[in-house]
């Protein structure tokens, strides 16, 4: 789906792929009512204004039919974001059960966090944490997942690419043009990979990444090979670490002799 498909859908389409990400009536009327976004970066922009004001009603309205963590899901949104929990051992798949018991308990609620791009240990240290709580900052807790779930939704239908890069040929001052690029974890399990285009850009997937430490590896020296231009570096990795589900952008400046990047925007 394209953002101008949901700007130019009639108000009951565009609902029903709004209610897809938060089940929340109030703020599926709000985010409809605003449209035209124009970019996925405003859809999100307004999203999250519209959810500042969520409490424990908005809470109920979501999770009438929201699984709990470790159930199956009826809903292929919720199953696609549990997906780590098929192959957890069942220890933690058991002490996951115990866990959702005792929190309906504490809180009278299902328990709710953002399952996508998180392990089974990740969750259950999650569903541990939140148990000691006390209700108002648990309320709290729950309505922020409940917020990251929806954001990592509209992520999902836009299949907005969660890494970006911009790559720039110092020597030159114009965009290095078809570097491959290659994304994988620290212990080389390769995530995406993709070329950068006329520009010097390319976005890289999944709408979620795993949390951890990664590597961006930038094919420079086949770049300046191409050119005729000798080069240092056969290649270029940058490592960086995701503690979040926050676009990231990962900037190159490049020379043949050096290179130098930081955390963009």
């Amino acid at each position: 789906m394209e953002i101008g498909d949901l700007d130019d859908a009639t108000a009951p389409d565009a609902a029903a792929v709004v209610r897809g990400w938060a089940d929340v009536p109030a703020w599926v009327d709000a985010l409809v009512a605003a449209r035209p976004f124009g970019s996925v970066a405003a859809l999100i922009a307004r999203a999250r204004t519209e959810a500042a004001h969520w409490g424990a009603a908005e809470l109920d309205a979501a999770l009438a039919h929201h699984p709990r963590i470790g159930e199956r899901a009826t809903d292929a949104s919720s199953a696609r974001e549990q997906s780590s929990m098929r192959t957890a051992d069942q220890d933690v798949v058991d002490r996951i059960a115990a866990g959702n018991v005792a929190y309906e308990e504490r809180f009278g609620r299902v328990f709710l966090v953002r399952a996508a791009g998180r392990t089974p240990d990740e969750l259950l240290g999650e569903l541990t944490r939140r148990l000691g709580n006390d209700p108002a900052a648990e309320t709290a807790a729950a309505v922020d997942a409940l917020t990251d779930i929806a954001v990592h939704r509209i992520r999902a239908t836009f299949a907005v690419p969660h890494l970006t890069t911009h790559v720039l040929d110092a020597t030159s001052g114009t965009p290095a043009t078809g570097i491959g690029l290659t994304l994988r974890t620290a212990a080389g399990d390769v995530i995406a990979s993709g070329t950068t285009d006329a520009d010097g850009r390319a976005a890289l997937g999944p709408d979620v990444l795993p949390r951890g430490d990664l590597e961006l590896r930038f094919a420079t020296g086949a770049f300046f090979a191409a050119a005729g231009v000798p080069t240092f570096h056969p290649s270029v990795t940058v490592a960086f670490t995701v503690t979040g589900t926050e676009h990231l952008h990962v900037p190159l400046l490049l020379s043949p002799f050096a290179y130098s990047t930081y955390r963009g925007s």
